[in-house]
């Protein structure tokens, strides 16, 4: 009895002691999904300074939207960790294909949008655009306010 005891006593100071690390590793999933996920809203703000000719650099066009689909790629891998916290909801995980789906089909509109710049300048990148500005519409449902 006295062994058993020992044993759920040491089970029970391991739990207490790697509780914190948990907590840091949480956290540091968290600032790790913030840090892509502001990088995706930098790259949509320069492209907008783009597109409504605020800035004379249309030739970056093309790298802000292929540096927009690769950030998509990490961020889906950033958040299959079921860790609810900074400002996604529960609900990513609850709907997890509707939100891998959206992020899957802005990638696709980044890759568009990158291929049309590259083959035809701004013109050809314009009709292209609107795909890559649907930031919003997955903020209402994944993140808390």
């Amino acid at each position: 009895m006295k062994r058993m005891l020992q044993v759920v006593g040491g089970i029970a100071l391991a739990a207490l002691l790697s509780a914190p690390s948990m907590a840091a590793e949480n956290k540091d999933i968290i600032d790790y999904r913030i840090n892509i996920m502001k990088t995706l809203g930098e790259q949509a703000a320069a492209l907008g300074k783009i597109m409504q000719g605020k800035v004379d650099t249309k030739e970056n066009l093309a790298i802000h939207a292929e540096t927009i689909a690769i950030n998509i790629a990490a961020a889906k891998r950033a958040f299959e960790p079921k860790v609810v916290g900074g400002t996604a909801t529960q609900a990513v995980w609850d709907n997890w294909k509707d939100f891998t789906d959206r992020f899957t089909a802005l990638e696709t509109a980044a890759n568009e949008v990158a291929a049309a710049a590259k083959a035809g300048g701004m013109d050809a990148a314009k009709p292209k655009m609107a795909g890559l500005f649907t930031c919003k519409a997955c903020h209402d449902v994944y993140r808390s306010k």
